[in-house]
């Protein structure tokens, strides 16, 4: 039998166990062995359907569910034919981690407590055994033997366990209103909208995954109520999955205690966290907010031309994405701390929050007062009566400690009631005399009512001491406040004031069928399905396509988040408010915003989130077909890339034509020297992490190409906070343009970049904006207000109508990378640097076409050396990149020597990282078995003593020796036990080949290459880690080896450092000799620093076979390409340093940064694959793939630029006169 050796393990314990009794009598013996061999059999199967029966109770009493408890479950899906034919000799048994047989398992019912059901069959194992402890019977030890050892080698459980995550025991907004259907039952949320609500969350994880939280309305008697949860989620938790399965359970309970679904439509309202205002992740913090709790009280409605007063449960909560730095009251900004303890006194409700965000629960619960006269009151006294902040301190600063002198609630209560009584009496005199005057904009403005509100309010003592214009204008704004302040108003008005950014969702249980949004400096995109009758929202406009795309009657809208905007939404119905002109919006003009999901004509850009097993690994897999893709794209004359690029060309040319005119001039005036540098930027590039080194890049492949182009790469919060202080900072002029390079369209600071360039361009300070992205339907091209994609065809991002001279004025550049999980970034870096690869060649070969006999911006690159570095880009696109990936151009794979050598060196790697966990596994195991062996055979068993034992028993030496050697032997087994696990180590990397005498612990990584591809791939096998166990991690940091590597870590090089080295080919130039020299000089020079003749292990990747004998540990020789192709025309020859120069940067440093995805994604997945330390290597803790608030410089507010304009218009010009080009 092929697996024989596993199934006579019992068989083998039993001989084990009756030849200590040996007798002669051999059929004794045969029998005695069938009795063992059966017993322990029955005890092992015994003990596995303890397991099984602890998982079922566990998972019986978690879910409240007593049909769980079943045979089935008990026997963990095993048949009982299989389980009888276990319990005779030789035949195949269940042996956890060594058995090939499948592995028991049942099924862990509801998703929730899963903890708690993974440590339920360890748990009654334990409790079983701890029973038979106190019995001395060899049966009795037995079962505790096997109990142990089951619960020991319980690996699925411990995993649960530890992750919280298993099927089988082995800051961002979202939400929707839906019409209710028949079919939906009694569920507060009905299956076909949690399937949504799911989807919509995976994808907004992007945004933050360190909390959440969701909550229903729902209907107990007459009032609405929230149904809500809040989590933190766990380390390496899955936010979406874990919320779900805490809140389900909470739905359940309400229903369960008479809550009903709302009748007309269902609500959820979710939101995921990324701390931004310094608290750290926890329920308390974690969105929704409120400020104060659900409280029933009388509130007046209008309802079929009468008034109605009704108790109703009065309840406000709210989700916000962005930062609230501060609200205007008392004609001053009051930040948003001391509104805290300000709102605290005011609202009589204390609030142990520390963020902002509560804050603006507390501003909900001041200003939504319609029908309800106690808080009305409330906010006409802080608006009309109280003249600053102090009056709620006993005229104090702010403190906590502060006397609280707002009007208490007993004087508010009284007041009320006068409004009330009033107010009735009002209506009553109405019904009488004229009935037509009871709605309420009659109401609001009734002389009457007004006049006996002040006589009743001014007779009272506590407004004694009020003036008769305080007390009118009290009355009339309580009125107003009273008849008009919904949460739709009272939204607005919060806003208005407020200072900071807002993706804001505002809900109250008064509104049972309407939510408010709002967008000002955050997104928040609205999506309708008309025929299936729901709407749906998101930060994350992905999260809206992923729900609509390609689906009838179905349509997006995004606000307007830079003039800002308030939506009241309903299942079917969408009102909005524009903060900027004051006013709603008419039907019409919101007709060209919204976005058709079925049938606009660039739906083929909006790509769905390619979803594995193995985000990494995708996405590296397809880089060579998106590559070709992009290189397709730009072939095609029409493309949205090639048109961008065609207006790019257009403004340059246009700037070499000024150019060369002011030369002529100055060359006649005998000025010609002073011609260069001008001051004015001609090109500003900004980004963030891999866009901003991405850009650094270009800049610098430009600078080669256009040598008298004055390049500038910012960073986007650089520029942030140079306009913070002074814009002339920037050197920007009339003829400046400006690219901004964002692969998700959200990055906080590039967005708010792009919004401030985007209005000085519309005013002429500036010249054009151009935006380089992943995602088209990114938020980032509703920056006017035209809503995502409209901008394609209607907004000036892309087609300016009022310059008919271009056939189109694009702006865009798309790289065709599309939305990716993973948060180590690879193909979106790989399709960015493409794409700006060819658009340099494109802009290189246009201005060659349109000056074929001059120099235009210092330009020198013939055509031929421009044919040259085209075929240079066909064979690294068809030939090189297939080859590092191992996949072709359509995703499948290739056979490829280069490929499985950076996978199998990565994998060599990665026993650097886990060699800890082995030895420490591998010790723990010789410890059970050494102190263990006492249980069923009275004595341990000690590896060096056993050892010598069978030796010293072998060569019959005498009993004295042995005896003499006994305590030598004892401290050697002492030694055992403490420096075993480094033992096991050094013999761990004998058997696996390495280093065995490296520094054993924590690995330390250099990546030693050009800036750019070290700064790139530091931030990708970073992030590959970050979820890693501490005792299976590497440190990483990266250097440029041509420049400072030696001198940042020449000093820290130890035994086992691992140095990732990328050297260029010095064969191609002289320039890239010199490079090549200087890289394997600090080679050299770390492999130089050693102890015990072990240093550092080098890995050295580059085009030049000569590297493999430079004395490297390992050497990585990429493919080449034959030279001498290129170079056949003696012209092209005369250029080759340039074009060498183009080669390395372009496609050289791509090779070896594309070589590094493929070898470190190897040596991550191994690492996060190891057994009980497993872990999700493609994103982080803090799930947040992009930064979409401030991070750290907060946005410009365009508001207040508007307002400094005209005095600012002066000096702008002046600035601009001097410094154009």
């Amino acid at each position: 039998m092929k697996y024989l050796n596993y199934n006579i393990i019992p068989e083998a314990i039993a001989i084990l166990i009756i030849s200590r009794s040996l007798d002669g009598n051999l059929a004794q013996s045969c029998l005695l062995l069938l009795i063992y061999a059966v017993a322990i059999r029955l005890i092992w199967q015994s003990v596995i359907i303890v397991h099984g029966l602890g998982h079922t109770i566990a998972i019986a009493a978690s879910d409240r569910e007593l049909s769980a408890i079943n045979l089935i479950n008990i026997l963990e899906h095993q048949s009982i034919a299989d389980i009888l034919s276990s319990l005779l000799p030789c035949h195949p048994i269940f042996i956890p981690a060594i058995s090939p047989r499948p592995q028991p398992y049942l099924k862990l019912g509801k998703p929730h407590h899963i903890k708690t059901k993974a440590l339920g069959g360890i748990v009654l194992n334990l409790l079983v055994a701890a029973c038979c402890s106190y019995s001395h019977s060899w049966f009795a030890q037995a079962l505790i033997v096997a109990n142990l050892l089951i619960a020991l080698s319980s690996l699925s459980d411990m995993k649960a366990f530890i992750t919280g995550v298993a099927d089988y025991l082995y800051c961002g907004n979202f939400g929707l209103i839906a019409q209710r259907q028949p079919d939906d039952g009694n569920q507060l949320l009905p299956d076909r909208m949690l399937k949504i609500a799911l989807q919509m969350g995976r994808e907004t994880e992007v945004r933050g995954e360190q909390a959440g939280g969701g909550l229903v309305i729902g209907k107990n008697g007459n009032s609405a109520v929230f149904v809500g949860k809040k989590i933190v989620n766990r380390k390496r938790g899955n936010l979406t999955q874990s919320l779900e399965a805490a809140f389900a359970p909470i739905r359940h309970q309400a229903i369960a205690v008479g809550v009903k679904p709302v009748e007309s439509s269902a609500i959820g309202v979710w939101h995921y966290r990324y701390a931004t205002s310094g608290t750290a992740p926890s329920v308390l913090e974690t969105h929704w907010h409120e400020w104060i709790g659900a409280r029933n009280q009388e509130v007046w409605q209008f309802t079929g031309r009468e008034w109605i007063c009704e108790v109703k449960n009065v309840h406000h909560r709210i989700t916000h994405n962005g930062d609230f730095n501060s609200w205007q009251i008392f004609n001053r900004q009051i930040d948003s701390i001391t509104l805290g303890l300000w709102l605290e006194r005011v609202l009589h409700t204390p609030n142990a929050t520390q963020g902002d965000s509560p804050k603006i629960a507390g501003m909900m619960n001041l200003l939504v007062t319609q029908g309800r006269w106690y808080s009305s009151v409330r906010l006409a006294y802080q608006q009309v009566i109280a003249t600053a902040i102090e009056d709620a301190f006993d005229g104090q600063k702010p403190t906590t400690n502060a006397l609280n002198t707002a009007p208490s609630r007993d004087k508010l209560n009284t007041w009320a009631q006068i409004c009330d009584r009033v107010f009735i009496e009002e209506l009553a005199n109405l019904k009488r005399s004229n009935s037509s005057k009871l709605d309420p904009a009659s109401l609001k403005f009734s002389a009457s009512l007004q006049q006996n509100l002040i006589r009743a309010l001014k007779s009272h003592n506590s407004t004694l001491g009020w003036s008769q214009l305080h007390l009118t204008t009290f009355v009339q704004f309580a009125l107003q406040t009273f008849f008009d302040n919904d949460l739709y108003r009272a939204t607005q008005i919060f806003i208005s004031r407020a200072r900071g950014s807002f993706g804001l969702v505002t809900t109250s249980t008064l509104e049972e069928a309407e939510l408010v949004l709002c967008a000002r400096g955050q997104p928040i995109t609205v999506g309708f399905n008309w025929s299936e009758g729901y709407m749906v929202y998101a930060s994350e406009p992905a999260a809206i396509d992923r729900i609509l795309l390609n689906k009838q009657e179905s349509f997006r809208l995004d606000l307007d988040r830079e003039g800002g905007e308030v939506a009241k939404v309903s299942a079917k119905n969408l009102t909005v408010y524009s903060l900027m002109q004051q006013r709603e919006l008419q039907v019409l003009e919101l007709q060209d915003r919204w976005i058709s999901m079925q049938d606009h004509p660039h739906l083929d850009r909006l790509k769905p989130r390619e979803i594995g097993r193995d985000p990494i690994a995708n996405d590296i897999n397809s880089i060579p077909r998106v590559l070709h893709e992009i290189k397709t794209d730009w072939e095609n004359p029409t493309s949205l890339n090639r048109r961008s690029a065609n207006y790019l060309v257009y403004l340059l040319v246009e700037k070499v034509q000024r150019f060369e005119k002011r030369q002529r001039l100055m060359f006649k005036a005998g000025l010609l020297s002073k011609i260069r540098k001008m001051p004015a930027v001609d090109l500003l590039i900004t980004g963030e992490e891999n866009s901003l080194w991405l850009g650094e890049k270009f800049a610098q492949d430009l600078r080669v190409v256009f040598p008298f182009l004055n390049i500038v790469t910012v960073s986007a919060n650089q520029i942030l906070q140079q306009l913070n202080r002074s814009f002339s900072q920037l050197n920007l002029g009339q003829d400046s343009l400006v690219l901004a390079i964002t692969q998700s369209g959200q990055t906080f600071s590039t967005v708010q970049a792009i919004d401030v360039f985007d209005h000085l361009s519309s005013q002429g300070i500036i010249g054009e904006l151009f935006i380089l992205t992943g995602e088209l339907s990114s938020f980032i091209n509703s920056t006017q207000g035209n809503g995502g994609l409209t901008t394609i065809t209607h907004s000036s991002f892309l087609d300016n109508k009022h310059n008919r001279a271009l056939d189109s004025r694009y702006r865009i550049f798309v790289n065709g990378s599309g939305r990716r999980t993973a948060e180590p970034s690879t193909v979106a870096v790989a399709a960015a640097g493409q794409t700006l690869t060819e658009l340099l060649f494109y802009l290189a070969k246009q201005m060659r076409h349109k000056f074929p006999h001059s120099a235009p911006l210092g330009m020198t690159l013939t055509t031929e050396s421009l044919m040259v570095l085209g075929m240079m880009k066909e064979d690294f696109i068809n030939k090189n990149v297939l080859q590092i990936i191992g996949t072709n151009a359509k995703g499948e794979p290739i056979k490829s020597a280069i490929a499985q050598t950076l996978m199998q060196s990565g994998r060599h790697w990665a026993n650097h990282v886990t060699e800890t966990p082995v030895a420490w596994a591998i010790h723990a195991l010789y410890i059970v078995m050494s102190v263990g062996w006492v249980i069923p055979f009275g004595h341990t068993l000690p590896v060096v003593k056993t050892l010598l034992g069978l030796l010293f028993n072998l060569l019959n030496l005498p009993t004295d020796l042995i005896q003499f050697l006994a305590p030598l032997i004892t401290c050697a087994d002492i030694a055992v036990y403490i420096f075993g696990a480094w033992l096991w180590t050094l013999a761990i990397r004998y058997f696996q080949g390495r280093q065995l005498l490296a520094r054993t612990g924590q690995r330390t990584l250099i990546i030693g290459d050009v800036s750019w591809v070290n700064q790139l791939l530091q931030a990708y096998v970073s992030k590959l880690f970050s979820l890693s166990y501490g005792i299976a991690t590497i440190e990483v940091h990266s250097a440029n080896p041509q420049d400072h590597l030696l001198h940042a870590f020449g000093h820290r090089i130890v035994r086992g450092t691992l140095i990732w080295l990328g050297i260029p080919d010095g064969r191609r130039s002289q320039q890239q000799q010199e490079a090549e020299n200087a890289v394997i000089m600090t080679g050299k020079q770390a492999n130089g620093v050693k102890n015990l003749k072990i240093g550092a292990e080098i890995i050295a990747l580059g085009n030049d076979p000569q590297i493999a004998h430079q004395g490297f540990s390992q050497a990585v020789v990429l493919n080449s390409n034959n030279d001498a192709i290129y170079f056949r025309n003696a012209a092209v020859a005369e250029q080759k340093e340039q074009i060498e120069e183009l080669r390395e940067s372009c496609f050289g440093s791509w090779e070896r940064l594309l070589a590094g995805y493929v070898f470190f994604g190897a040596l991550a997945k191994k690492v996060a694959a190891f057994p009980l330390l497993k872990y999700e290597y493609w994103k982080s803790q803090s799930r947040t793939k992009v930064m979409t608030t401030a991070s750290p410089v907060g946005g410009f507010d365009l508001n207040q630029l508007n307002k400094a304009r005209s005095p600012e218009k002066t000096s702008l010009s002046k600035y601009i006169k001097h410094n154009t080009n």
